[in-house]
């Protein structure tokens, strides 16, 4: 089990599961052993702040041998907060919103 306040894709609650399929890219994340603050900021953090946070935690992702599955596991799930796959929460949530507008498109052609 990781020590107490390093980064763990997934969530903390995957810890106690045993290991699936689709979470055994896991121990194979650069941030495995980081600490979660550099992937989560707190609330009162200033926009100053999280851009240089999320900048090093990016840097992090850029290195990262598993970072495609990171990314679909942030997108699929999805991950609501913190930085995932070399994503940011602002990024995703603009994916995400891109992503059903396209879907409603089509439908909307189609009919």
């Amino acid at each position: 089990m990781p020590k107490r306040g390093t980064a763990m894709p997934g969530g903390r609650s995957n810890s106690a599961r045993p290991a699936k399929a689709w979470t055994q890219w896991h121990d194979q994340a650069a941030c495995s052993e980081l600490s979660s603050r550099l992937f989560y900021g707190h609330e009162s953090e200033s926009a100053a702040e999280r851009a240089t946070r999320e900048a090093t935690a990016l840097a992090v992702c850029e290195t990262c041998p598993v970072r495609t599955q990171c990314r679909k596991h942030a997108m699929n799930l999805p991950e609501m907060y913190g930085v995932w796959g070399g994503t940011t929460e602002a990024h995703r949530k603009g994916t995400r919103r891109w992503s059903r507008a396209q879907q409603y498109d089509g439908a909307r052609r189609a009919s």
